[in-house]
């Protein structure tokens, strides 16, 4: 059964969330990214060319060529039969479909109600699907 994963109480989702795929990354784990929004995605793709810091994250759309020897690819479709499925991050606002093909699944919550809002939807549906959640509190220690 797939285990969830809540990150909640971050300043910058899509900052946070880039920031846990080079740490991931790093520990050798991969990444199947869910990200409908042209300008989500675009602002992941951005940031995983620079990140590690004057460093390249390897990644690209799930469509590409090269996407089965890939680590972290960008998909707006679960669907597909060569995703990654160790890891599926969620950048969208609503369940993935075919959630449960993946072993994790990750959701970032900023603090915004609009997102809290939809996070705690998206925890019902998992949890009405029997799934394990676990939530991780980002908030900075004072």
């Amino acid at each position: 059964m797939t285990k969830v994963f809540f990150y909640h109480d971050v300043e910058d989702r899509l900052q946070a969330a880039c920031d846990l795929i080079v740490k991931s990354f790093v520990q050798g784990k991969t990444f199947t990214i869910l990200v409908s929004d042209p300008e989500r995605e675009k602002f992941v793709d951005r940031m995983l060319w620079v990140r590690p810091q004057l460093s390249f994250l390897p990644h690209c759309r799930a469509d590409a060529e090269n996407a089965p020897e890939t680590p972290v690819l960008l998909t707006p479709d679960t669907e597909l039969p060569h995703l990654h499925t160790e890891r599926l991050l969620n950048l969208n606002d609503s369940v993935p479909e075919s959630f449960v093909r993946f072993q994790n699944l990750i959701e970032i919550v900023s603090q915004s109600e609009t997102d809290r809002v939809n996070a705690r939807q998206r925890s019902r549906v998992y949890k009405e699907q029997g799934c394990e959640i676990r939530f991780v509190d980002m908030r900075p220690s004072e």
